[in-house]
């Protein structure tokens, strides 16, 4: 199995934590394939990490709950991605943030302390598809 260079692409950069520039490399893939949900959820996780980086706590929970929908099918893996792992981590967002405000200051999303969702990188992805 190859990887289309933009799927990688996206890896490449949310690892960079350029999460805008990671979401617009997947969707111009997603682009070409509209009823892809699996990138669709992948695109909404590098979208929640630019909303978190600008307090956006509303925005945040309106994405992952979206995303849950969009990725659930697709559990336990997909593309070589744990989706189960993905799937807790956006529960995780939803459980920890308040669902009565839409945006606080950037510097006090730490007291919600939501850790970056773990996603394989472009090298892990290309090795696994080399065995």
């Amino acid at each position: 199995m190859s990887f289309d260079p933009l799927y990688l692409r996206f890896f490449d950069l949310y690892h960079a934590k350029e999460y805008w520039e990671a979401h617009e490399a997947l969707e111009d893939l997603w682009q070409t394939e509209r009823s892809n949900d699996f990138y669709h959820g992948l695109i909404q996780i590098a979208a929640i990490h630019h909303q978190l980086e600008r307090g956006k706590v509303r925005g945040v929970r309106k994405l992952a709950t979206s995303a849950l929908r969009y990725l659930t099918p697709y559990a336990p893996e997909c593309d070589r991605v744990q989706i189960t792992c993905i799937l807790q981590w956006l529960q995780f967002c939803l459980d920890r943030l308040p669902d009565d405000i839409q945006q606080i200051p950037v510097e006090d999303m730490a007291q919600f302390a939501i850790p970056i969702c773990s996603l394989p990188t472009s090298k892990e992805l290309q090795e696994t598809e080399i065995r």
